[in-house]
């Protein structure tokens, strides 16, 4: 088959260099003046099983999404199902008190009459699902004229639909993304074409997607040019051209970023972090409005380092996912299902939609090093071997020099890769390429963390949630006191007392001792003392004060610390501060 002329040219010249890096400063975004109060949090996925997820059988959910498939919302040319695919769902979000988002999944499996009518149905090369079964499909040539003039006669018949819905049923809707490759995803197709001639570029992807969302805009327009549901995007094949289009056109940003929430120990998070954060911030800087997604996808019952502990996966999921700063976490179904799940959940759900720490409800450190293999100064060369992504012998060198602390690399060749590869691990790997090396935190953030506490993996009972990660006192090499200090935002009023409560989880592990300090306004005061049991348990204590300062007026600027007194040294996973 000949390929057909393209209804546009790639007119613009595309810029590749990555974004700079992240300011330092924290800038809040308004997400509460746009979408309604509390409706950021854990959604299910995929498309939502109207019987299965209900608030009845999933309690603490916000919503579950509408994924429609184009097949089946235009089963012929020009007709629509809309009221059935769309309208009868979103009644039932209704009757849930649930809300939802909306996007129409064009590939694969793309009506048949599309092929009928002289597009292009493209064998694939071979591919393999999260699952990790051998996917059948075929996609259609994106580029092909008559393929574009039927997807955007389908973008503009949806807007219509959704502009004129009734406002109870629109009020459901928090926003719809554009799913203009394969399911919903960044690029395009899932493996490359058979034929050469229809594979498409990175540029001219890029032009297709800029069309694609010009369009969604229009169609989600009135006359006044006001839209009526905000757009949100694929992150993962972003560069600055589709950046700049984003912060150009639309008032609302909406941005999908798999990485943040597809597990963690993801390679190449620290750059991805600050390009995201920075994005925020331009978003910010222009008084538009910034917002968020991400998914867990079917690895987590397949891949040996969720399916060993999967509430200690999803668990550590929320929590890298909250330190990422998204505001929806999609979660399978399945996860979804009564309480089995409540503590990635409910963790996930208090922090959701808060970028602002005036705002937030709570702030949290948990404590956690990872081993990162880029990192030439932590691990030099002359020690752990050449630092190249593909060296396998240099996490296994500085796996086995934490090994003593409960560090293993189970899974080499997974953490070589990219974050696709590394998301079907079947072990735990705690050395990774350029992962985060610190704690993850909102917040409240731990002071000289490796300097005055030592790192621990795979601590405490089997099947706890915490223990995948620790911090702990070393008293041989003088780490005998943690300092943390809190968001200077999170009470503007620093010169004056707070009521709050503070929540330590720690391993009763041993006869160590150690105190909870704080500034009472006066001096350094002990909120609490606690002896360890050696019940070889994870315990979370909760301490209530009345007269904290957050002013940084303890030792290294810090607004409280967590001291060795006496014994053996304490392992602890959490600190957190909730208003009172």
């Amino acid at each position: 088959m000949a390929a057909k002329r393209v209804l546009y040219s790639l007119c613009t010249v595309l810029l590749i260099c990555p974004l700079p890096a992240a300011q330092s400063r924290h800038t809040p975004t308004k997400t509460t003046s746009v979408f309604p109060n509390d409706c950021w949090g854990v959604y299910s996925w995929c498309s939502w099983n109207t019987k299965k997820v209900t608030q009845e059988t999933c309690p603490l959910i916000k919503g579950a999404p509408i994924v429609m498939h184009w097949n089946k919302i235009e089963p012929e040319p020009g007709v629509f199902t809309f009221d059935e695919q769309l309208g009868d769902k979103l009644q039932l979000a209704l009757d849930n008190n649930f809300y939802t988002f909306v996007m129409i999944w064009v590939a694969p499996n793309a009506p048949r009459w599309l092929y009928e009518n002289g597009v292009p149905e493209l064998q694939m090369t071979p591919t393999v699902s999260p699952r990790r079964e051998p996917r059948n499909w075929t996609f259609q040539y994106y580029l092909d004229e008559d393929y574009i003039r039927y997807y955007y006669r389908l973008i503009r018949t949806f807007g219509n639909y959704i502009r004129e819905l009734p406002p109870n049923l629109q009020e459901r809707i928090l926003y719809v993304q554009s799913a203009e490759g394969s399911t919903g995803d960044g690029f395009c197709y899932k493996g490359e074409p058979l034929e050469e001639e229809y594979k498409i570029s990175r540029d001219q992807w890029s032009q297709f997607r800029l069309q694609a969302w010009e369009v969604f805009k229009d169609a989600l327009s009135d006359s006044n040019d006001h839209m009526a549901k905000p757009l949100l995007v694929n992150y993962d094949s972003n560069r600055e051209v589709e950046y700049n289009w984003l912060l150009q056109n639309l008032e609302v940003i909406g941005l999908k970023n798999g990485m943040f929430s597809h597990g963690y120990h993801i390679s190449d998070t620290q750059q991805r972090l600050e390009n995201w954060r920075q994005f925020v911030s331009d978003v910010s800087d222009l008084g538009k409005t910034f917002f968020s997604r991400g998914e867990q996808d079917a690895e987590w019952q397949v891949c040996g380092w969720s399916s060993r502990n999967t509430q200690q996966a999803l668990y550590w999921s929320a929590v890298f996912a909250t330190h990422c700063g998204l505001d929806m976490w999609n979660l399978p179904q399945d996860a979804c299902q009564g309480n089995a799940y409540a503590s990635a959940i409910n963790f996930f759900n208090t922090y959701a939609g808060y970028h602002n720490a005036s705002l937030s409800p709570a702030a949290f450190c948990a404590l956690r090093k990872g081993l990162d293999a880029a990192d030439t100064v932590a691990y030099p060369e002359s020690i752990y071997g050449k630092a190249k992504k593909s060296n396998v012998d240099r996490y296994l060198r500085i796996a086995e020099a934490y090994s003593h602390h409960g560090a293993i690399q189970g899974d080499p060749e997974k953490a070589i890769g990219g974050g696709m590869k590394n998301r079907q691990r079947d072990n735990y790997n705690d050395v990774g390429w350029k992962i985060l090396p610190g704690n993850y935190y909102r917040y409240l953030t731990q002071i000289d963390a490796d300097r005055t506490s030592a790192g621990w993996w795979h601590v405490g009972p089997e099947k706890s949630i915490y223990g995948r990660f620790a911090r702990g006192f070393d008293f041989v090499t003088g780490k005998t006191e943690m300092f943390f200090h809190l968001d200077s935002k999170f009470f503007p009023d620093n010169e004056v007392p707070h009521q709050v409560a503070i929540k330590v989880t720690y391993l009763d592990q041993g006869q160590g001792q150690w105190a909870l300090c704080y500034n009472d306004g006066s001096s350094k005061t002990e909120a609490r003392r606690v002896r360890c049991q050696n019940s070889g348990d994870w315990k979370t204590i909760i301490i209530h004060l009345d007269d904290a300062y957050f002013n940084r007026g303890l030792e290294r600027r810090s607004d409280m610390t967590i001291k060795h007194i006496s014994a053996d040294d304490t392992l602890f996973h959490m600190i957190e501060i909730e208003r009172k």
